[in-house]
């Protein structure tokens, strides 16, 4: 029977109470370094320079799918946009495609707007979103790409930002941080906390230290930086494709700059299924793209699993009660996420503050267990009808599809 003797158990929990304190440090860094990145870029309008007609033009690409009962609105913001030049590249995957009908509607309601309706992807490309955006992608005739999704309501501020912040030599593309608009609704509250909270407090603090964190929400990039990484059918077969295009022009040592607005998703009737299955998709991806850090940095970093493990590590070393710390450090973050996610926001809450204690702390359990059903089919990926087979590195095989049936 294994023995260990008392030295060698001080020795371990020395080691296990050392690296938890480390854990602990990261996050309040990260913490304060978001705080600090909020006040220095979100809604800074000091940072646009005047409208005019030296901005170099900029091909909207919007991929879409289907039809929900916000599309009409997201699209027609971007009908409704001002700027010196600029073309709306639309793209539905075949021409049974519902949203059809609705980009002739609105082409024919701003028909002074150049646009484009593509239909059909290019084949030999796995990643569904990038299969459906090629053909536009390859057809752009702006130097300035701008990456636009369905969910995705725009406006003359944003575009004028990203374009501005794009003019720089050494910026490669500029992108915005996934938020929320206001929706009634407690799933409505629940991405709203989750996208303002816990995604906001590494994402606005990893650009801060100029790190690749970038998103395929929303993004706008120098169509001459991305070929010269391969151009964007390149990645095509990952289906996390932001993540390694982005960090393939990081590499090439061009800058990842925040936008001052983050990106307003704009989804009816959003439900608390649907959440959980997205974070399961991404939790899933990034554990086959950086198995250390999302499969053991991440849930650790989570606030109540910190919680506990640092409230025992402080108690180890310093005798402060576990109990009081953990409870102290709960609290506090809670605070602290209310004000971030009020600075982010930009305005009111939709939700009373008794309402967003609860909703933060279902978020908080809910992030275990979304960690764990990742776990559980690490390597299958679920998107839409959908399934696939994810590889180590990213790579990724289609293991069943379901659209030709709906079809037939």
């Amino acid at each position: 029977m294994f023995y260990l003797d008392p030295q060698s158990l001080d020795y371990i929990l020395f080691f296990l109470a050392t690296v938890s304190i480390i854990f602990f440090v990261i996050f309040w860094f990260m913490t304060i370094m978001s705080f600090i990145g909020v006040k220095c870029v979100l809604y800074r309008k000091s940072d646009l320079i005047s409208f005019d007609e030296n901005l170099a033009g900029v091909s909207v690409v919007k991929p879409l799918m289907g039809v929900d009962p916000l599309l009409e609105e997201n699209l027609e913001s971007h009908f409704t946009m001002k700027y010196p030049n600029f073309e709306l590249l639309f793209c539905v995957p075949d021409d049974q495609d519902p949203a059809i009908n609705l980009v002739k509607r609105l082409q024919e309601k701003y028909p002074n707007v150049d646009s484009q309706l593509f239909i059909g992807g290019k084949e030999g490309i796995i990643n569904p979103m990038v299969f459906n955006m090629a053909p536009a992608y390859e057809n752009a005739k702006y130097p300035n790409v701008w990456i636009s999704t369905s969910r995705i309501k725009a406006s003359s501020e944003i575009i004028l930002d990203l374009a501005c912040k794009l003019k720089k030599p050494n910026v490669g593309l500029v992108h915005q941080m996934p938020f929320v608009t206001d929706q009634k609704g407690f799933a409505a509250s629940l991405e709203k906390v989750y996208f303002g909270c816990a995604l906001s407090r590494f994402y606005i603090a990893l650009n801060q230290l100029s790190q690749a964190c970038c998103t395929g929400m929303s993004y706008m990039f120098k169509k001459s930086v991305v070929d010269d990484v391969n151009g964007l059918i390149y990645y095509g077969k990952y289906l996390a494709e932001d993540f390694f295009l982005t960090q393939a022009i990081h590499n090439k040592g061009y800058k990842l700059v925040l936008s001052a607005f983050p990106a307003q998703q704009n989804v009816a009737a959003p439900t608390i299924r649907a959440f959980k299955d997205r974070m399961v998709r991404w939790i899933r991806l990034r554990i086959n793209m950086m198995p250390l850090v999302s499969g053991v940095l991440e849930p650790l970093h989570e606030i109540l699993i910190l919680s506990l493990h640092s409230s025992w590590a402080f108690y180890h070393f310093f005798g402060i009660n576990p109990y009081y710390f953990f409870t102290c450090h709960v609290i506090l973050n809670c605070v602290l996420d209310y004000i971030q996610l009020c600075n982010i926001q930009g305005g009111p809450l939709l939700f009373s503050k008794l309402q967003y204690i609860f909703v933060w702390l279902l978020r908080e359990i809910l992030s275990a267990w979304t960690f764990l059903e990742a776990f559980i089919q690490p390597r299958t990926i679920s998107w839409g009808a959908r399934t696939y087979q994810v590889r180590l590195g990213g790579l990724v095989t289609l293991m069943r599809d379901d659209t030709k049936k709906s079809k037939s």
